[in-house]
């Protein structure tokens, strides 16, 4: 486990925490989370790559990491909703996890038609 992946896990475990600031109405606490969020994975890219730290784990880590609070904070803005929060429609939730999910089967069908991807 290296460095760069514990730090794309704990950007994972982060997500729930993100979610839940956000339902509480701690909108200041949220974007100090969500600010380190993106700021560590700045911090576990370049770690990877410039002391050749990166793993095939890590490989799919990071995205899995970017997905899940690219989606929480997508859901969160179309459901939750309160004055401070704008209202995104539910087609465009809808579009923006569709086209996650249909890259997603692309690389599967890809992966068993031709090896690994």
């Amino acid at each position: 486990m290296s460095i760069p992946n514990l730090i794309t896990l704990g950007r994972i475990l982060l997500v729930p925490v993100v979610v839940w600031t956000i339902m509480a109405g701690e909108m200041r606490v949220a974007f100090v989370l969500f600010l380190a969020a993106g700021i560590s994975d700045a911090v576990d890219g370049y770690l990877a790559k410039r002391f050749g730290m990166a793993t095939e784990l890590g490989a799919y880590l990071d995205p899995l990491a970017d997905k899940l609070l690219l989606v929480a904070g997508i859901v969160l803005l179309s459901l939750h909703h309160e004055q401070y929060l704008p209202h995104l429609p539910l087609w465009l939730t809808a579009t923006v996890i569709s086209r996650d999910v249909l890259l997603l089967i692309g690389l599967v069908v890809i992966h068993f038609t031709c090896g690994k991807v």
